[in-house]
């Protein structure tokens, strides 16, 4: 518990407690003790509290009034001094009190929340913040605590339910914790592309290498998903830096060679190969697709020249892109995919401007690549890379 909220919870409880003072009439047997207790809470000195508040409990007949400033007193010593059972026991007797007004119930239960939190008593948690959000309480990081209890229990269709529930709030934005605890029932739950797209809103509002590690892994295991795609999650794992395995580089490699980008692949391996990953198996896998890239790598020269001389036919000229953008030649690459989408009539406009994006940022013209990311239309996982890419325009 960070010192900021123990400050705050302290402010809140044990202010409506002192508040109470003046409106109570204790007996000097109890209230001697009791002021003794505020004295030690306030002099940080919470268990010589907690000794002082079981003094005031030992006498006769305590009036409601007197016990709940007591109860309230003990939930503040119990908190500071990280005796969440003992708080916890308290704030359950405060809570049956019907005198409460809603202010004052509303600070109890999601102090009930934080101290079930503490305890573990993860059953506890949804309870109360359940009731909390029942009474009207909008605290986020309840619903945090709550989402995160759930997933604890292996209950993640309801940590499901509770988030699609807190997306119906206009203007809802989750923090990055509930987006990991979202991310990982949806994991549990085998919802790949649900799990894609909440790891989506974590690289773009988080990122962090180690997100779009797990996010672009995920993509690149996504049921159906083409050589053309696969290869364009593995150009954004080199632009993010998450390409750091042997195999990564084999597998973007193999993607390239499928797409007829053998270049490409001599690139994705060469870099591999500075990088002193090939050892072993992955030594023997990388000799022979190098001799296969560098094969076709010569074919396709052969007839490249064709490619050049077709600047009137659209779909010539993104194959001429494409070959330049496996080339690394990015300002070539980009002129021929902006010839060819005037042309028109391309029949996978999206990834031609994905690609045209790609090229005008890898030649640092940032402004003119945002343009063209913000084109891509009509393709789901197209658009989703483009968004992607956009995270990365600066």
């Amino acid at each position: 518990m960070s010192t900021s909220w123990k400050k705050w919870f302290a402010l809140s409880v044990l202010g409506v407690a002192l508040h109470a003072v003046a409106q109570v009439n204790m007996r000097p047997e109890v209230a001697k003790f009791l002021q003794a207790a505020q004295e030690a809470i306030q002099a940080k000195q919470p268990d010589m509290a907690l000794i002082k508040i079981q003094e005031a409990r030992a006498a006769q007949q305590l009036t409601e009034p007197e016990k709940m400033f007591l109860e309230r007193l003990s939930v503040v010593a119990a908190m500071n001094a990280q005796k969440f059972d003992v708080a916890s026991s308290s704030l359950d007797y405060l809570l049956q009190s019907k005198e409460l007004s809603s202010v004052d119930r509303s600070t109890l239960t999601e102090t009930m929340v934080s101290v079930s939190q503490r305890n573990k008593d993860h059953a506890k948690v949804v309870q109360w913040a359940r009731r909390y959000a029942q009474d009207g309480g909008k605290s986020q990081a309840v619903h945090i605590m709550k989402v995160q209890a759930l997933a604890l229990q292996g209950l993640h269709k309801d940590v499901l339910q509770e988030m699609q529930d807190a997306y119906k709030v206009s203007n809802y934005q989750p923090q990055e914790s509930e987006l990991r605890i979202y991310a990982f029932s949806q994991k549990q739950l085998k919802d790949e592309a649900a799990y894609a797209r909440t790891l989506t809103q974590l690289v773009t509002r988080f990122p962090s290498k180690d997100y779009w590690s797990d996010l672009l892994n995920s993509m690149g295991r996504m049921p159906g998903i083409s050589a053309r795609v696969q290869l364009d999650v593995s150009r954004l794992m080199d632009a993010t830096g998450t390409l750091e395995e042997a195999e990564d580089y084999l597998d973007s490699a193999q993607f390239a060679i499928k797409a007829g980008l053998p270049h490409e692949a001599l690139r994705m391996l060469e870099q591999g190969q500075v990088a002193g990953l090939y050892k072993g198996a992955s030594a023997v896998s990388y000799v022979k697709l190098k001799q296969q890239a560098q094969q076709r790598a010569t074919e396709d020269d052969k007839s490249f020249k064709s490619l050049t001389a077709a600047s009137d036919h659209g779909p010539m000229l993104v194959q001429l892109g494409d070959v330049l953008l496996s080339k690394g030649q990015w300002g070539d690459a980009a002129a021929a995919y902006q010839k060819a989408l005037n042309k028109g009539g391309l029949k996978r406009e999206a990834e031609t401007r994905l690609h045209c994006a790609i090229a005008l940022l890898k030649a640092n013209q940032g402004e003119q690549a945002k343009t063209m990311l913000q084109s891509v239309t009509d393709d789901a996982s197209v658009v989703q890379l483009a968004s992607l890419w956009m995270s990365l325009v600066k």
